[in-house]
């Protein structure tokens, strides 16, 4: 039993791996995309904090 656990895993852990590989850039989740803060409104905005106004993020594991 415990071995068909093992070889799960290893399916998942390679394929999240390829997947990594081949989009290694993911919208920012703090600002969705949007490139401002939260706490934006029309009058004042700011660039969000995680994605420093890009709105994009690497993803956990991809190469820079």
């Amino acid at each position: 039993m415990s071995g068909v656990v093992v070889i799960i895993v290893v399916i998942i852990v390679a394929f999240w791996w390829s997947t990594v590989q081949r989009h290694p850039i993911r919208r920012c989740p703090s600002c969705n995309g949007s490139k401002k803060n939260s706490g934006s409104s029309d009058r004042r905005w700011g660039t969000c904090g995680r994605c420093k106004g890009k709105g994009e993020v690497r993803r956990f594991g991809a190469r820079e």
